[in-house]
């Protein structure tokens, strides 16, 4: 038996929101990115190197990635 169950939608009032805007240039809209990293042999636990994407935004416009945007690099 499947679970057809569709999670609850969240009303937002948008009037209640502010628009997030490109640093560089000011667009308002943006588009789904991935930013690459590779992981050594070391450290992956199937032992082989890896890649790892990483989904961001950028500027539909200018394709800057708002630094609010970028993963934390510890």
């Amino acid at each position: 038996m499947m679970n057809n169950e569709q999670q609850p939608q969240m009303q937002v009032d948008l009037s209640q929101t502010t628009a997030e805007i490109c640093e560089k240039c000011e667009n308002d809209t943006f588009v789904q990115v991935y930013k690459m990293r590779k992981l050594s042999a070391l450290l992956s636990p199937a032992g082989k190197p890896s890649i790892i994407p990483m989904p961001v935004f950028a500027c539909a416009e200018c394709n800057h990635i708002n630094t609010t945007f970028l993963p934390k690099e510890d």
